[in-house]
């Protein structure tokens, strides 16, 4: 059936993600779940600091033979650019915390560290090359 198929999209969750050691949100042990029970996760991983998995670079590795054209992600930690993965075979749903555009410009820059909700909360920072508080 892959050999046949025409077009191959890949579609991908926290699954991918949980076994770099990043949290998901909505799981028994999730960020969100523990948040309502009054508890925080007990994780040190950070965004920076996760580093692509096993399965990340096997997903790489089929778009470079072709056999996956396009990979669509709910994840917003990163990894999918960081395995190596070029944008054009990657749309990110819920953005990209990494992932700075410019509203001015429009420019979209990766600066390296992960834009927070707190800065957000905080600031009412946009996140744009020319507004950094």
């Amino acid at each position: 059936m892959i050999r046949e198929a025409k077009c191959i999209v890949v579609h991908t969750g926290a699954g991918i993600s949980t076994s770099a050691g990043i949290p998901d949100f909505r799981g028994p042990n999730g960020v969100w779940t523990l948040e309502k029970q009054g508890k925080k996760s007990d994780t040190t991983m950070t965004f920076e600091s996760a580093q692509p998995t096993i399965t990340h670079m096997a997903l790489v590795a089929m778009v470079e033979a072709r056999i996956i054209q396009m990979i669509i992600s709910q994840n917003v930690d990163g990894l999918h650019l960081r395995s190596g993965l070029l944008r054009e075979n990657l749309a990110e749903l819920h953005g990209n915390v990494f992932m700075e555009r410019c509203e001015k410009c429009g420019n979209t820059v990766l600066p390296g560290v992960s834009l927070t909700v707190v800065w957000l909360v905080l600031f009412g920072w946009a996140g744009t090359q020319h507004e950094i508080p």
